[in-house]
């Protein structure tokens, strides 16, 4: 719009002591335009707000846009927010959730002139989402459920998997609606439009996302160990392996139903998050395992069951022999008595007798015997010293080279005292001299020594050894004299420590 102002204007000059009057003519001067008012005003409704947007037939006079407000249709209009420069859409900030809003739009010129305001749109804003299946991270199910947050206004909806909502059609807003998620496992993203009452619809891509999971599998089941013959105390590491995290897995062997395996690096688990279950498992005391089959379960994060795995090879697990109970008994200076109870090993191999003159004594101690037949359960351990203490352990070999060994048991040896001297006799015959002597009955017996003298007093000094008989039950001995010299006879008892004493002195004429 145009308008013309005709003004009459009289000029003075006054200037160097002169005054000259000038008449001037009429003439016109042309009204700038008026800035082009706003058009087609519409909020666009996002997930995190909205967005006011308008057009404009010419923007070469346009500085920017000056947005006002309204509580109502007719109210009074006051300035919400202004453009910086000629951006013909606005974001919304700080609009209350279900509160009507009324707004108009008018241009600012270049020269700083409002135009006139457009026509008043009214919003009621409001978030904008979906939520399938209640924020469900997995389903099992094809068939999810979509649950809406959105202004009053909202009248209809669209539902598609595809962003450009090719595939889709519009239908009544509702709080919630079923929708079937396309085939195939793996993640599923659901996005949606809404139209309005006044035929606006949403802008900006709004939706939600699940894992579709409609199957758990098992791929790898294996065991292993360092030992080459599994027993109590060994360790057995179990693996599944099942390609997906979060899972529960878990393994069942004898009585053994569900044995738990992890997926958190902790437990014996090697990676955490890796889709590898696995155990650190320590084999408990008496359990014994005969070709065991060994089954792998596992139920994935969204609840699906996997067919059991049985495990490639199964289960072996030896007893070691039952500990027998070993007792140790002192019978003289010299020797120590040991018995103990029957293994009851069906594959029973020997029972290996340590000693030592420690508490420790263990199988790296001497080794006082090995008995091999399984009824012997007693053995006397001599040529020890008198007066000391030994310890003994019996350990039980099976045929697997399991073993296991008895409780230490010790005793102490007597104290040695000098032997008891035997009563010698002696006759002529010819050149012979006829030797006897009574038994000597000592625990530690080790020898008769024949002294013979052609003085009295014979000792082990002065005499001549004429034999060394070590088998106590012989008490006899015949001596070939070299000539009818009287001889005189002693025999002296020696014992395992060295002791010695003498009989009686005899003679032969």
């Amino acid at each position: 719009m145009r308008g013309i102002i005709y003004i009459s204007s009289i000029l003075l000059i006054f200037a160097a002591g002169c005054s000259r009057y000038i008449e001037s003519e009429n003439f016109s001067q042309k009204l700038p335009d008026q800035p082009p008012i706003p058009t087609s005003l519409k909020a666009t409704h996002l997930p995190d707000g909205l967005t006011l947007s308008w057009q404009v037939s010419d923007t070469t006079v346009i500085r920017f846009f000056r947005i006002y407000t309204a509580d109502s249709l007719n109210g009074n209009y006051r300035i919400w927010d202004s453009t910086s420069g000629k951006a013909f859409s606005k974001p919304m900030l700080g609009l209350i959730a279900g509160q009507t809003y009324y707004f108009k739009v008018a241009s600012i010129t270049t020269g700083g002139l409002e135009g006139a305001m457009c026509s008043a749109i009214s919003i009621v804003p409001g978030p904008l989402s979906i939520m399938i299946n209640n924020d469900d991270e997995y389903t099992r199910s094809q068939n999810v459920t979509v649950t809406f947050t959105a202004p009053t206004a909202t009248i209809l909806v669209q539902l598609s998997e595809n962003a450009d909502f090719a595939d889709a059609r519009w239908e009544a807003i509702a709080p919630s609606l079923d929708k079937t998620l396309g085939l195939g496992d793996g993640v599923k993203r659901l996005y949606a439009k809404f139209q309005f009452n006044d035929g606006s619809e949403s802008g900006g891509l709004i939706g939600d996302s699940i894992f579709l999971d409609t199957r758990a599998e098992i791929d790898t089941a294996y065991f292993g160990t360092d030992a080459s013959i599994l027993k109590a105390g060994d360790v057995i590491t179990f693996f599944l392996g099942c390609g997906e995290i979060n899972g529960e897995a878990a393994v069942s062997f004898s009585d053994i139903s569900a044995l738990k395996l992890y997926d958190d690096s902790a437990n014996g688990d090697l990676i955490s998050g890796d889709g590898v279950y696995s155990r650190r498992y320590i084999i408990p005391v008496n359990m014994e395992l005969v070709d065991v089959v060994v089954t792998g379960h596992f139920t994935d994060v969204a609840g699906n069951n996997s067919e059991e795995r049985i495990f490639p090879f199964p289960l072996n697990i030896s007893k070691a022999p039952d500990v027998v109970v070993l007792m140790a008994t002192a019978q003289s200076s010299s020797s120590i008595r040991l018995s103990w109870s029957q293994s009851i090993v069906d594959d029973f191999a020997a029972y290996y007798v340590y000693r030592d003159s420690i508490s420790t004594v263990s199988d790296n101690s001497p080794l006082a015997t090995t008995i091999t037949s399984r009824g012997a359960l007693s053995y006397t351990d001599s040529n020890l010293k008198a007066s000391a203490k030994y310890f003994y352990r019996v350990y039980v070999h099976d045929n697997t080279g399991l073993f296991t060994a008895s409780e230490v048991s010790s005793a102490t040896t007597a104290a040695n005292l000098p032997p008891t001297a035997v009563k010698l006799a002696a006759r002529a015959d010819s050149l012979s001299s006829i030797l006897t002597w009574s038994t000597n009955n000592d625990d530690d017996f080790s020898s008769y020594q024949i002294y013979r003298g052609t003085e009295s007093e014979v000792s082990q000094i002065n005499g001549k050894l004429l034999t060394i008989v070590n088998e106590r039950a012989i008490t006899t001995f015949t001596d070939t004299r070299p000539d009818s010299t009287t001889y005189y006879y002693k025999i002296f008892v020696y014992d395992k420590q060295g002791m010695t004493i003498g009989s009686n002195e005899v003679s032969v004429p």
